[in-house]
């Protein structure tokens, strides 16, 4: 029987809320998803505004743009389900843990009644997407140099890509590139004596996912997923899914009772 496991390096997961709860090892409370394409669309909303009567001063016209920050991200994944295994716990007790294989039609099926529940719901709500890729760079925009023992911070530069640690996609920005945030912190501290007031990027976003407890992915949720069931294709089914990056506002009130 095909499964998953024949893919043993899996690059694309979708993580259950639960997890932020009762961590675990690696594959607990996640999907790991055999994935062919990548789609990462990143739309800036800028507010313009034409200036009236600009061109009879300077002989062209002007337009002022109002950049608020506002951006859509959305991923869009192309893949295959096989029978793949799956690694859940609900938290109850240790009875709660439990691995099996899945068919394809069982997986999208999951997926399918995962996407149709709400974030209210720990045990069904894939709030975060996770995508591993090829890194040289760490946060401080230096060569990883955990991955050149004894030489420094030579060779990472020139090492073949597939030989490169892994890190995850992400939105945040490195450290290196923070300087309005140091400078931002640097004062707010020599004012108040209060430091460390905003946030600055966390390093496990350009850290090896080796040598992290927790892999940094991207909170959000799936707005679609699509699935088609063909008899050519008996242990497989192809997918689509279009995930977009928020911070998705829920709480349940049972769980706090």
């Amino acid at each position: 029987m095909a499964t998953s496991d024949s893919y043993n390096n899996f690059s694309v997961f979708l993580e259950l809320q639960r997890r932020n709860e009762i961590g675990g090892d690696r594959a607990v409370n996640r999907i790991p998803l055999f994935v062919t394409e990548i789609g990462i669309n990143t739309s800036k909303t800028v507010p313009t505004l034409p200036v009236p009567f600009a061109s009879m001063a300077t002989g062209k016209s002007e337009t002022l743009a109002f950049d608020m920050g506002i951006a859509n991200k959305a991923i869009n994944l192309t893949g295959t389900l096989l029978n793949q295994r799956i690694s859940k716990d609900t938290g109850e007790g240790s009875a709660s843990a439990k691995e099996r294989i899945l068919t394809p039609f069982e997986m999208a099926q999951l997926i399918h009644s995962y996407v149709d529940s709400s974030a209210a719901q720990d045990d069904q709500s894939m709030n975060k997407l996770i995508i591993l890729m090829p890194s040289r760079i760490d946060t401080n925009f230096e060569y990883h140099e955990s991955h050149n023992p004894g030489s420094g911070l030579i060779g990472t530069e020139t090492k073949d890509i597939t030989d490169l640690p892994l890190i995850p996609f992400t939105y945040e920005n490195r450290r290196y590139d923070e300087r309005f945030k140091r400078a931002a912190n640097d004062f707010i501290d020599s004012t108040t004596g209060v430091s460390d007031l905003i946030d600055i990027s966390p390093l496990s976003a350009f850290s090896d996912v080796s040598e992290v407890d927790e892999i940094t992915g991207m909170s959000g949720f799936i707005r679609s997923f699509n699935t088609t069931f063909s008899g050519e294709q008996a242990n497989a089914v192809p997918f689509t899914l279009e995930f977009e990056v928020a911070k998705v506002l829920a709480e349940n009130p049972i769980n706090n009772m």
